[in-house]
């Protein structure tokens, strides 16, 4: 756990000047040029996909919700798996304070894909940070008492603090207006398209060093680097996954250890933490592609959910033939359900059909009042299956034994 020790001490020089905000220049034969270009054609593609929208929006929702805790186990948060899907199944997200920082994260990664879907090319300003921040610590004790919280939601630190386990020293609070106006201005200047995406991995390790907050920050810049990859045109409407929150939680350990590799600041350095920052990033985005592909979806998440569904008493066996047919065709009606219930007059499949909306398994495609009707795995029947077929299937943002399941 990263803890802040607020003291009130002479502090000696930082171990990298946090505003030495250059971008690296890699040679043309250097691994990152090949991740550059594969993520300007990933964002320059339409990945509308083979997989029905509403599955990939459900899949997608899921997604977020394993990204936000991967988020805040970084930063020490102990929540389980079981614990997060039991609270998402009961709809008491706020109940304990690890799960309150999770719900935290999700609604400002909400608030950050509403605010660029008014505006796509916002600028991203002190009220912005400021704003994300507040979200963040939103109901969390301060860190003095064991929280993870913040006595002044929304506000830059004036004091100085120290990160316990870490030979790092972020500057002295007086200096931290002046970094932050110069690391605004950095972030929003414009740039080359081709170094756009080694900005954004060089201004999560600059802002992360400035530590603008009393606490929250590693929760605040990640959420920053998801903001600045929609800025730049990978958006959430264009029916893909964005989640660069897995590159950073994939492996805490490498995580920290490119940060403290970052921090003297050289352009190799930098060139390293840029390489691990876009690297992962790419191999996030092509497991999208996967989920995209309706041939790929099913075989290896839809139908084994089902499965484990099944076996784990969630749903019965005639629950699975309905889900499995509507999930092999994308969607399904009335004529579904009649070929599972052979024999049941309309009323019965009208009841039928309504009893697994009321239990979470389908629902209603394109408004609640249509009849045609897609599997819905993020509702509290399919959850926990679908959870354990993407650990089994390597979908979790984390690694197994990181997960604190």
């Amino acid at each position: 756990m990263l803890i802040l020790a607020f003291v009130n001490v002479h502090f000696r020089k930082c171990v990298v000047k946090p505003l030495h905000l250059t971008i690296p220049t890699p040679g043309f034969d250097h691994p990152i040029v090949e991740d550059i270009i594969a993520l300007e054609r990933w964002k320059s593609q339409t990945l509308g996909g083979t997989t029905h929208p509403a599955v990939f929006a459900d899949i997608k929702q899921v997604y977020h919700l394993l990204e936000s805790l991967g988020s805040a186990r970084i930063e020490g948060n102990r929540t389980t798996i079981d614990e997060l899907v039991e609270a998402a199944v009961n709809g008491v997200s706020d109940s304990t304070e690890g799960l309150r920082e999770i719900s935290n994260l999700e609604d400002a990664m909400s608030w950050i894909e509403s605010v660029f879907a008014e505006e796509s090319h916002r600028r991203i300003d002190h009220s912005f940070l400021q704003e994300l921040h507040r979200l963040t610590v939103k109901n969390l004790r301060p860190p003095e008492v064991g929280g993870e919280g913040d006595p002044s939601p929304g506000r830059y630190r004036s004091g100085n603090v120290a990160i316990i386990g870490t030979s790092f020293v972020p500057p002295p609070g007086l200096d931290v207006p002046e970094l932050m106006d110069r690391f605004i201005s950095f972030i929003n200047e414009p740039i080359d398209v081709r170094r756009s995406l080694m900005r954004i991995a060089i201004a999560h390790h600059r802002c992360a060093a400035i530590h603008p907050f009393r606490n929250g920050n590693g929760r605040v810049v990640r959420l920053l680097t998801y903001a600045m990859l929609i800025r730049d045109g990978y958006r959430i409407d264009q029916g893909r996954i964005i989640n660069p929150t897995a590159v950073f939680c994939h492996s805490r350990a490498d995580y920290m250890d490119g940060l403290s590799d970052a921090d003297d600041g050289t352009e190799a350095s930098n060139l390293r933490w840029c390489a691990f920052v876009l690297s992962g990033l790419r191999r996030e985005l092509e497991k999208v592609g996967t989920l995209l592909d309706a041939n790929i979806l099913g075989p290896r998440i839809l139908q084994p959910t089902i499965r484990f569904a099944v076996q784990s008493g969630q749903i019965t066996d005639e629950m699975a033939q309905v889900l499995s047919r509507i999930a092999k065709n994308g969607d399904g009606d009335a004529s579904t359900y009649r070929s599972v219930y052979p024999g049941k007059s309309a009323a019965s499949i009208s009841h039928i059909i309504a009893d697994h909306k009321q239990i979470g398994i389908i629902a209603a495609y394109p408004t609640i009042r249509s009849r045609r009707y897609v599997a819905r795995f993020s509702g509290p029947a399919l959850l926990t299956a679908l959870i354990h077929t993407m650990d089994a299937e390597g979908y979790l943002p984390f690694r197994r034994d990181d997960r604190g399941a």
